[in-house]
């Protein structure tokens, strides 16, 4: 059941709060979502609490949830209409994910992880199939800086695992998280860093420390943004780097 079919269900027990939220809704979804929740309490009469109420009142835990399937359902809407524009569909899609990625990649959080990264002497970097573009970026990037930045082929992980030290990292980018060449990796001295789209995935215990960067679904494997969002990733952290 999608967003909207939900506030249909629902709205026989709206509160007049609720109703005044949901007809703004209703009027013109695609504004809604470019709206804070400040913006929107505003434009609704009603105060930021009351917004709250009315997600949690059809199952979300918060506001940027509901919003998030909002989205989605926006971007079935405009496939359906145009059925025969793939590229119209992706740079749909792709705007999605962008604005899902602001909301993660903050200043603070870019910060935190140049810190991370700062700790380490070496870094290398590798990648999964069409993720090995975004490590090979990342050492391109990095080369003006002097400091040493190695992407390093899937052929050769086994051999860097066992030479790596904890003075070293690896940052890993792989959009399923699933791929055996993590498995390899078990038993290093050096740290991991995965970059992926999936939070679920059986290396947990062997990553120090994960990027979550956002998918559409329905599975990340079907996302074929994901590799740009990576390179744009990279593309963010390494201003932050040279910095």
């Amino acid at each position: 059941m999608n967003v909207i079919q939900i506030m249909e269900q629902k709205k026989t027990e709206f509160t007049p709060n609720d109703q005044l939220i949901y007809q703004k809704i209703s009027k013109d979804p695609g504004k809604i979502v470019q709206m804070t929740t400040s913006a929107l309490s505003d434009a609704c009469g009603v105060s930021q609490p009351a917004l709250t109420r009315f997600v949690k009142g059809l199952g979300y835990t918060r506001y940027q949830d509901f919003r998030a399937d909002l989205i989605a359902w926006l971007a079935e809407q405009r496939t359906q209409q145009m059925p025969d524009c793939d590229h119209l569909e992706y740079f749909s899609v792709m705007n999605q994910l962008l604005r899902e990625a602001e909301k993660i990649l903050t200043d603070s959080y870019i910060r935190d992880l140049v810190c991370y990264i700062n700790q380490f002497s070496r870094v290398f970097t590798t990648g999964v199939s069409k993720s090995f573009q975004p490590a090979s970026l990342l050492e391109t990037l990095m080369i003006k800086t002097g400091r040493f930045f190695h992407a390093v082929p899937n052929d050769n992980i086994s051999e860097l695992s066992d030479s790596m030290n904890e003075n070293d990292l690896l940052i890993v980018f792989s959009v399923s998280a699933k791929h055996s060449l993590l498995k390899s990796l078990s038993g290093s001295a050096g740290k991991i860093m995965l970059v992926t789209v999936t939070s679920s995935h059986p290396y947990q215990e062997l990553i120090d420390r994960q990027v979550l960067l956002p998918y559409i679904p329905p599975t990340p494997e079907e996302s074929a943004v994901s590799p740009v969002l990576f390179d744009m990733f990279v593309e963010i952290l390494c201003r932050y780097l040279t910095h």
